[in-house]
């Protein structure tokens, strides 16, 4: 290799040299004897702003004393094509003396931020100038001593920077973790995270009391707590949400669940899968409370429509009959008498099927056990649904003493709160008067315990006090569509339980209509 032949100082050299000497231990200053082996052992580089000197990860085997200029010192990022600015180094500075020492790879890109002239030497020639001048062997080893003590304190910097990034984002997983945990912890739901084997990783309260699950520590298989599921096979169906009605198990009883599974993270070892559990019993009673009032109601229409067109054509038959009677001699009419009385008798009778028809088409129904509790709050989650009603709130309020079962007609008294119900609900929506809508149903054991106390108020516009001693016994309505028989038929249902039913009625207070029935334990 040829080397350029430096044939003086120039001035501008030997104002760096000035310029060296005063710089820090960090940047090893040259000296005169280095600038005169220069002369037989390096060469001089210019390098344009941009320009790259050197290239992190190829082969070292030169190195650089920067005589002018700055240079900017790179290293990749975690991205190949990212390099991050570490260092600059100015005049007096070593680049490149590791690699080309150790015979290794760059272990930085360098690039020329100004106008730079430097002094190369190739790893044959600086041997060289370390033996002609073993100084220079020291001044490398003072600056590859700072390097390290400068790439150290980056280093620390950089880890504790790492350790507070952790820190942070520990204390942001705690947060996240708590919130979730709160999230799953009040879910009204029963949620189980479940690992990609079936193991119940997590759960919440709520699925504890809805599975009935002991405190048991040990894992605990999904498959478990359902009737015919097979977690695997719903698992290895590669979709990334399952729902669907199944059946559940709680201490050996069956119940119907409404099941949500969704999968948390891919379809790895690693996967959690959540599940959410609905328990739908009382959805379904409510459903079939729903079918039974509209059947009940329709058949209850039906009844009403044909006693009402029997009793049309009994007021013809028996103006015929009065017809026939008017046209009879003394003679004849005496004659008739029996007949006649007969005739008025049997049209007695027909009335009395009729009405008999409109007050009662559910049947005859045996008395069986019954948690009024559970039938009353069905029927007020069934009307707390009716977009109609959506402006009423509803309540209702069990005495701790009352009896979870007793003994009733329980189609019939089913029969007999839906009207009240539907009487105090509709009044709210006939009436202009302003302000909070409520329904109130209590259930109370009084105190001769021996009978228990249905009251269903409403602060609705009340009922005239000149009406009240007719509810039950007349057909009343204040309805546009009303057929007026549905207080009598409440009235024949508690008479047929043996109690009574009183009405307390205040204009534009409210109404309270109040059952009294025999206790019968069920």
């Amino acid at each position: 290799m040829q080397f350029m032949q430096l044939k003086a100082l120039p001035k501008t050299v030997e104002n760096q040299i000035m310029a060296i000497d005063n710089l820090n231990s960090t940047n090893t200053a040259l000296n005169i004897s280095l600038i005169q082996l220069a002369e037989q052992y390096s060469l001089i580089r210019h390098y344009k702003p941009e320009e790259t000197i050197f290239v992190e990860g190829e082969h070292g085997n030169t190195m650089i004393v920067i005589m002018q200029g700055v240079v900017k010192v790179l290293k990749r990022g975690r991205e190949p094509d990212n390099l991050q600015e570490i260092c600059k180094r100015g005049p007096g500075s070593f680049i490149g003396e590791m690699a080309l020492i150790e015979e290794s790879s760059r272990s930085a890109t360098v690039i020329a931020e100004t106008d730079c002239e430097v002094l190369e030497f190739s790893r044959e020639n600086f041997e060289k100038v370390v033996k002609e001048q073993p100084k220079i062997a020291f001044a490398v080893l003072k600056s590859t001593s700072s390097k390290l003590r400068e790439s150290d304190s980056i280093r620390i910097a950089e880890l504790e920077e790492n350790n507070r990034l952790l820190n942070t984002s520990n204390e942001d997983l705690i947060r996240l973790n708590s919130f979730l945990d709160c999230i799953i912890d009040q879910s009204p739901s029963a949620i189980f995270l479940i690992t990609h084997n079936g193991d119940i990783f997590r759960r919440n309260e709520t699925a504890t009391k809805m599975f009935a699950i002991g405190s048991s520590k040990e894992n605990v298989q999904i498959d478990l707590f359902f009737h015919n599921f097979d977690f695997q096979k719903i698992r290895n169906n590669q979709n990334e949400s399952w729902h669907n009605e199944v059946i559940g198990l709680r201490n050996g009883e069956q119940f119907p669940v409404y099941i949500s599974i969704a999968s948390l993270s891919g379809l790895s070892d690693s996967t959690l899968h959540l599940l959410v559990c609905e328990d739908i019993s009382e959805l379904q009673m409510l459903n079939r409370t729903i079918i039974e009032i509209e059947k009940h109601e329709s058949a209850q229409q039906t009844a009403i429509e044909l006693a009402h067109d029997m009793k049309n054509f009994l007021g013809v038959f028996m103006g015929n009959v009065e017809l026939v009677l008017s046209r009879l001699t003394p003679e004849q009419t005496v004659k008739s008498q029996d007949s006649i009385k007969a005739i008025n008798h049997s049209f007695k009778e027909v009335i009395a099927f009729t009405e008999n028809m409109m007050f009662n088409s559910s049947g005859d129904i045996d008395f069986s056990s019954v948690d009024l509790g559970g039938l009353v709050r069905t029927l007020i989650r069934f009307y707390e649904t009716q977009a109609r009603f959506r402006d009423i709130k509803f309540g209702l309020h069990i005495d701790k003493q009352f009896p979870t079962s007793i003994k009733l007609k329980e189609e019939h008294i089913r029969c007999a709160i839906v009207n009240l119900l539907s009487n105090a609900a509709e009044a709210h929506l006939q009436s202009d008067k302003t302000g909070e809508k409520c329904v109130i149903t209590k259930l109370n054991m009084l105190p001769d315990k021996e009978n228990i106390e249905i009251a269903i108020s409403d602060n609705g516009p009340g009922i005239e006090e000149k009406y009240l001693s007719k509810l039950f016994k007349e057909r009343f309505t204040t309805k546009v569509n009303g057929h007026g028989i549905g207080l009598p038929s409440v009235a024949r249902i508690v008479q047929d339980h043996e109690g009574e039913i009183t009405t307390d009625s205040e204009i534009d207070q409210g109404t309270t209509f109040i059952i009294k029935l025999p206790m019968r334990v069920g």
